[in-house]
């Protein structure tokens, strides 16, 4: 374990807003359980990994933890999966690429999503049609306040859209040390998601391979957008809503453009950049914090914005479609406040 007093985390954030933690521990797997419940237990951290998907409304905190190491480990192996451990610290896009380079296929299309394998858990991260829950077996964990480990089922994560069981408020001291993912030696692409579609047949590729989708979806993410170590930003502010189809239908004899993707026979899910852009809010530039002019669903740090200049962008975002549309939008990203 180590402790730093007076932490800036200010150029590691997304957003590249000023915060500072008074204490902030890093630890490992050889952190001892005394070391959590006589040092690290009294102070009630925040839990972060690389702090990219969070806004930091304050400026100063008491305290935080993130757990380091990287390891990859080979659990199991049959002909046509494999079961890997892979500590919470380790570069999530760095992961999903690797993964591919030694033949281990179905998070191909969550690459160059930002953050560490660690934070895939909490947020169930997902894009172009894949979720990370659905590629995890097991989630380990420590508990800050007893410093006992655990262990954790998929199904005990109770994984759903963009949600866990580590993002409510009971389980939010379980800090996430090891992964363990079942992944399949066989190719299955997926590449049936507008963009990824259009972008191989603009390359007429036919017959994509993992590989293939996770360099279109690199290049795609990287045109659309913006670099967090350019503008700051967390990619996608807000989780597009899912409605029921009879909402859906309402809403669309007054905006025949607005698109759905179908979830099952009553509900339906519409791309909350569509509607901050129909709410006029796309490029937008207020004390600093942004709309970015290519994607609507990203919020940017344009120049020198604080954390409460994004905070308030964003509820005048979510006020404004609430009041067009009947829908409140959540955010994605995690807002201390």
């Amino acid at each position: 374990m180590t402790e730093f007093k007076d932490y800036d985390i200010t150029s590691n954030t997304g957003f590249k807003t000023p915060v500072l933690f008074e204490r902030f521990f890093i630890v490992n797997e050889k952190t001892e359980k005394s070391q959590f419940v006589d040092n690290i237990s009294p102070y009630e951290p925040i839990i972060i990994g690389d702090a990219t998907n969070y806004l930091f409304v304050k400026e100063l905190f008491p305290s935080a933890i993130k757990y380091e190491g990287d390891s990859i480990t080979i659990l199991e192996e049959s002909h046509n999966s494999s079961i890997i451990r892979v500590e919470a610290g380790r570069n999530w896009h760095n992961f999903v690429m690797q993964s591919l380079q030694l033949g281990l296929f179905n998070l191909e299309n969550l690459a160059l999503i930002p953050g560490t394998v660690g934070a895939a858990p909490v947020q169930n991260i997902g894009a172009y049609g894949r979720e990370v829950s659905d590629s995890i077996k097991t989630v380990h964990c420590v508990s800050i306040s007893t410093g006992e480990h655990i262990q954790l089922s998929a199904k005990e994560c109770s994984f759903s859209y963009r949600q866990s069981i580590f993002k409510h408020q009971e389980f939010k001291n379980l800090l996430i040390t090891h992964v363990d993912f079942e992944l399949s030696k066989l190719e299955n692409p997926i590449a049936n998601y507008p963009d990824v579609a259009v972008y191989l047949e603009q390359q007429r590729n036919i017959h994509p391979s993992a590989l293939d989708i996770a360099h279109a979806i690199i290049s795609i993410r990287t045109n659309k957008l913006p670099d967090p170590s350019e503008i700051g930003n967390a990619g996608s502010f807000f989780k597009n809503p899912i409605i029921d189809i009879t909402i859906y239908e309402s809403l669309v004899s007054k905006y025949p453009s607005l698109p759905k993707y179908d979830i099952d026979d009553i509900h339906v899910k519409v791309p909350a950049g569509w509607l901050i852009d129909q709410s006029g809010f796309k490029g937008i530039r207020i004390n600093g914090a942004g709309v970015h002019e290519k994607q609507a669903l990203v919020l940017i740090n344009a120049d020198n914005a604080h954390g409460k200049d994004i905070y308030e962008l964003a509820l005048m975002i979510q006020h404004k479609v609430h009041a067009l549309f009947g829908i409140m939008l959540e955010p994605e990203v995690n807002i201390l406040l």
